[in-house]
């Protein structure tokens, strides 16, 4: 799995031991039901265009990033751009349209030695939230 980011096309490879933890939490359908003052039914229905949470967790001992990787998604989620999420497994070969999901919380990242970094190659076990977008967005 690779993270690009567009204006550049510069990328951070990712491994393969990230678990899409929310794929299938995703409604493509928004529906509000609501009451008239006759007592009917009124439901209003769409379809979502847009907006499909994308959390990638660590699984255990899996799902690391080195600090030097880290720093870099770290710069990129404060830019405010859009990336391409390409999934490189031999069953999954999709590529999404995503920003960093700040509001809920973009990057989180523990050492998983957890002690002082001592090097750029050290890893963090980390937790990626993404927002897609369609291409339009």
């Amino acid at each position: 799995m690779k993270l690009i980011r567009l204006a550049t096309q510069e990328t951070v490879s990712l491994e393969d031991g990230f678990l899409w933890s929310d794929e299938f939490d995703w409604k493509p359908k928004a529906q509000t039901q609501e009451y008239a003052i006759d007592g009917s039914l009124i439901v209003q229905e769409g379809t979502k265009l847009s907006g499909r949470p994308i959390t990638l967790t660590a699984a255990d001992g899996q799902g690391w990033v080195k600090r030097r990787d880290l720093r870099t998604l770290m710069a990129w989620s404060a830019l405010g751009e859009q990336f391409t999420l390409q999934f490189e497994y031999l069953h999954d070969r999709r590529t999404l349209n995503v920003i960093f999901n700040h509001e809920a919380g973009a990057i989180e990242a523990k050492p998983v030695l957890e002690h002082p970094t001592v090097s750029e190659d050290d890893y963090y076990a980390v937790t990626l939230r993404f927002t897609e977008l369609n291409n339009a967005d």
